[in-house]
């Protein structure tokens, strides 16, 4: 959106109200982009716990303000999905659902498995597409395991990469990698592993020049990373240089 405007309806805004104290995520990869690329466009204000929604008159009533937009687009508290806390799983102040995090089984009911954004995350460990992939795929070796009376894959490792654009054409990450702590009885992050990307990486489309795959109908979303060397330096004295297709 703030893309949008910045090209086209400059004198409009758009103000994130956020009820924490500050960023939860990416913060230093958002604020950079706000600051360099949307600065008097894009305004985040932390501490604005959001109190009632008056649709009538597309009005936002906050703990210290009022506040009218043309455009409202609320996001509530998160917690774990209906299913969940129907069968009373949210066992983390009331919220998420803590899991055993060699199995992803409940903690709350036998033989029900839990991953994704409705689990009690660990310390570190993002809520994220890629990182519910991921646990799903260890859910499910240690269900076949169960299942089969086999021992389950006591050190199981976890990645994690997630990407915003910050424009049109470029997007930001950030890359982590985490291990089971047998002591603690958790995932833990990696130390030295992933880390936010110091620029934004372009998304390679089929109207630009040079070569790589042609794509053809419209750009849809599956990633698929390429790798564009600089055909004036080789690859050992130029920065590596990634494009991103999204095709269909």
């Amino acid at each position: 959106m703030a893309n949008y405007f910045k090209s086209y309806k400059p004198k409009s805004k758009v103000l994130i109200l956020d009820a924490n104290d500050d960023v939860q995520s990416k913060k230093g990869l958002f604020t950079k982009a706000w600051n360099e690329r949307y600065q008097g466009i894009v305004e985040y204000r932390p501490n604005s716990g959001l109190l009632d929604v008056n649709v009538a008159n597309m009005s936002l009533k906050l703990e210290a303000e009022d506040i009218r937009a043309d455009v409202i687009n609320v996001i509530p508290a998160q917690k774990a999905g209906k299913i969940a806390i129907d069968l009373k799983l949210n066992n983390a102040n009331n919220r998420f659902c803590i899991v055993d995090f060699l199995t992803y089984g409940s903690t709350a009911a036998k033989n029900i498995h839990v991953i994704g954004d409705s689990i009690q995350a660990a310390p570190g460990m993002p809520k994220s597409g890629s990182m519910a992939n991921q646990q799903a795929k260890a859910c499910a070796a240690a269900v076949v395991a169960l299942i089969n009376g086999q021992a389950v894959n006591d050190q199981p490792i976890v990645l994690n990469t997630c990407y915003s654009f910050v424009d049109a054409r470029e997007v930001v990450h950030v890359a982590s990698v985490h291990r089971y702590d047998t002591a603690n009885k958790t995932m833990v992050t990696v130390d030295g592993s992933g880390g936010l990307c110091p620029l934004p990486l372009r998304c390679w489309k089929a109207s630009m020049p040079g070569p790589g795959p042609r794509v053809s109908g419209p750009i849809r979303w599956r990633n698929v990373l390429a790798y564009k060397a600089s055909q004036e330096k080789t690859a050992s004295e130029t920065p590596k240089r990634f494009f991103m297709a999204f095709v269909g």
